[in-house]
């Protein structure tokens, strides 16, 4: 059942969607200094697909609830693996640490070895496959981004599709992560991503009523003068109704200058709402 929601209340879901994921990526790069910060950019990208969630309640698509879909289990599949990363590695190192050459023999310690062995070969394929599905998770983030892209002011569409292609790039590379560089390469992608659809938080972003509205005179093409009316015209008389002139009157984004088209409520460049 889709849920009823006005056209302001889905571009503020979205402009939160935007202000947390630009949280998750100024935590992610804090990570990098502090370490614990990740686990706060963690609580800020669930909250960003809470607003996923709440957006689809309006949109309905395919796209987003697989993307949240399966960027959940993609998270829960790491959780997984974390025990058995640990036991792995406590079976593989601690016996080989309490080996003494008389009592080295098979049955015992080895088999321990090879328990441990065998939880970090399960590791590294539960590594594979959670990344494999965050990739497939921003793969239908940006396919619902390019087939809704009239939905969005043109440069947050823009925005949005690469940086979604940078986090599943970023998601592959985390994969490859046993090449060394394949890390820090991914990292940066991840970081680039998380920005770049931070530029949801300015979607018809209300302007400030502090900052007062210029208007821009329109310029006129190359070769066209200002008509002036003849000196010896009469001026009317202040207390004669002035003449209007019935045509088409070309309108302009107050915040921008530029000129619209059409009667949208939004400019097209600058996303202002049009009152």
């Amino acid at each position: 059942m889709v849920k009823s929601i006005s056209e302001n209340e889905l571009n503020s879901l979205w402009r939160d969607f935007g202000k947390n994921m630009n949280l998750v990526a100024i935590m992610t790069v804090l990570t990098v200094v502090t370490g614990i910060t990740g686990i706060i950019a963690l609580i800020f990208l669930f909250m960003a697909l809470g607003n996923i969630k709440m957006i689809n309640y309006r949109l309905n698509s395919q796209y987003l609830d697989d993307f949240r879909a399966k960027y959940i289990k993609s998270f829960i599949l790491k959780v997984v693996l974390i025990p058995f990363l640990v036991a792995g590695i406590l079976l593989l190192v601690l016996p080989i640490a309490f080996i003494y050459p008389e009592m080295g023999y098979f049955p015992v310690y080895w088999i321990y070895i090879l328990i441990g062995v065998i939880l970090l070969v399960v590791t590294f394929i539960l590594f594979i496959v959670s990344y494999s599905i965050e990739m497939k998770a921003w793969e239908n983030l940006k396919l619902f981004l390019k087939q809704n892209h009239l939905m969005f002011p043109g440069y947050i569409s823009r925005e949005a599709i690469e940086g979604a292609e940078k986090l599943r790039t970023g998601a592959l590379l985390y994969v490859l992560g046993f090449l060394g560089i394949t890390i820090i390469i991914g990292f940066i992608l991840q970081v680039m991503g998380f920005f770049k659809l931070a530029k949801f938080e300015t979607i018809y972003k209300p302007m400030d009523p502090t900052k007062p509205i210029i208007p821009q005179t329109p310029i006129l093409p190359q070769g066209m003068v200002t008509p002036v009316a003849p000196i010896s015209q009469a001026q009317p008389s202040p207390n004669v109704e002035e003449n209007r002139i019935v045509g088409v009157r070309h309108r302009f984004c107050p915040n921008c200058g530029a000129e619209l088209k059409d009667e949208g409520k939004y400019c097209p460049d600058c996303g202002s709402s049009i009152s």
